[in-house]
């Protein structure tokens, strides 16, 4: 896994961090901070569950046990994150926590199917959001001297090709899981609209098709090649992307 340097956010969150791209996210830091030299990044994971992989790194990071879909716990886990980052505040929130059930059409996506994914893949990160926002104003106040960016305080929202609403001509399947990226493609950019008076960026990515429990083993891309592209994609997001939709080359999607 490649480190690029010029990105170096003062702390980091992601959810969804024990598996998938999550995970991969929390390797890269790491292995970043260990870089000699290196300014330090605070990393701080959050999962429903611990996994073998992520307790492996626990040395180097900060965990906290969350659930997305619980106000209390991410409430909760808002405090303890201000413990840790102190007055310096939180400078990047990756929103990585999602599902997706079986490739089903509408008659086949049950209303507790569509539910459970809303629940995680849209309200979840409302409830991520909302919650820590005071923290990524805290962060772009105490770095007023670094241009609007991701190492001064943004949101990245993990989003997917699926949810574009232009991109559904044929494909039907998998609908509870498009419908959930397609709300959350709004959602950020009404957060982008709200937040960048207190100079937060917000944006979503594409990762690609990534050898994920989500992806599957055929998916082209490794998911260290997938967060690579995503790291590079925030290491040059400023005002401007503020509210896009991006992929590798940091062109645009339509939505």
């Amino acid at each position: 896994m490649k480190v690029l340097l010029p990105f170096l956010p003062r702390s980091v969150l992601v959810t969804g961090a024990n598996r998938g791209l999550g995970l991969e996210f929390v390797k890269y830091f790491v292995k970043k901070n260990q870089l000699p030299g290196a300014q330090q990044t605070t990393v701080i994971s959050c999962a429903r569950k611990m996994s073998p992989e992520l307790e492996e790194l626990l040395e180097d990071i900060h965990h906290i046990d969350v659930d997305v879909t619980n106000e209390v716990q991410v409430n909760d886990a808002a405090s303890k994150v201000s413990k840790i980052v102190g007055s310096d505040g939180l400078s990047l929130l990756i929103n990585n926590a999602a599902i997706m059930r079986h490739g089903k059409g509408v008659s086949g996506c049950s209303v507790e199917e569509m539910k459970e994914t809303l629940d995680t893949n849209l309200i979840g990160v409302h409830a991520m959001t909302r919650s820590f926002q005071p923290l990524l104003k805290q962060s772009a106040e105490s770095q007023a001297d670094l241009p609007i960016s991701c190492s001064r305080a943004a949101i990245c929202n993990l989003s997917a090709e699926l949810g574009s609403i232009k991109g559904t001509n044929k494909n039907f399947l998998y609908t509870a899981y498009k419908v959930s990226k397609a709300g959350l493609n709004m959602y950020t950019k009404c957060s982008a609209v709200d937040l960048i008076k207190d100079n937060i960026i917000c944006f979503s990515v594409h990762p690609g098709w990534a050898q994920t429990g989500l992806g599957g083993p055929q998916a082209p891309l490794s998911g260290e090649t997938a967060v690579e592209d995503m790291i590079e994609i925030m290491g040059n997001c400023n005002k401007k992307h503020n509210g896009a939709f991006l992929r590798k080359g940091m062109n645009s999607i339509m939505f």
